[in-house]
């Protein structure tokens, strides 16, 4: 599991968080062993802004990194805006999948918009596949999100109102592996 800190939805606001606040980031506790006593560890750098290129490009992004004092693993905490495991945001992803979940697709979509065909299917099998799963958690969190049953009128009905990335970060709270 990695830590998700929530409500940093743009890298602007994590590049401008890890300036102003850098307190956000440290968790309370070593997500291996809960020791309370944790230390700083540098940055781990990744390259998430895969639409602008050249100057305006957000790219190399800084991921603070931490180290607990009595197992002396590393982790580190991703703002919601970073998925963990993926090269494209959020955002992208949740734009892929609304349109594939309306009908478009994943041909088309590469037509349009700068992303291999496999990598939107590869998506939109994990969004199908996973369903159960999340379906469940967020609906303990959220009870009116039963009305939904299945995965297409839930998820549309989850990215009309919210973020993907949202749905994300209550599913790590809950300890379900999400990339």
């Amino acid at each position: 599991m990695r830590l998700i800190l929530s409500e940093i939805v743009t890298l602007s606001q994590h590049l401008n968080a890890l300036e102003n606040t850098p307190e956000l980031y440290r968790p309370c506790a070593c997500i291996h062993c809960h020791e309370t006593v944790i230390w700083r560890y540098g940055y781990y750098y990744r390259k998430p802004d895969r639409l602008n290129h050249g100057e305006d490009s957000l790219n190399d992004i800084p991921i603070p990194r931490f180290q607990c004092v009595a197992c002396r693993r590393t982790f580190s905490t991703l703002p919601e805006c970073i998925a963990p495991r993926r090269w494209y945001p959020w955002f992208v992803q949740q734009w892929c999948l609304y349109c594939c979940l309306k009908g478009c697709s994943a041909r088309r979509l590469s037509q349009v918009f700068p992303l291999s065909r496999s990598t939107i299917s590869r998506w939109f099998l994990w969004l199908t596949t996973t369903f159960t799963e999340h379906h469940r958690v967020l609906c303990s969190k959220i009870p009116s999100l039963g009305y939904y049953a299945t995965c297409r009128s839930f998820w549309l009905h989850w990215l009309d109102s919210k973020l993907l990335s949202h749905a994300m970060v209550l599913l790590n709270q809950q300890a379900v592996i999400v990339p």
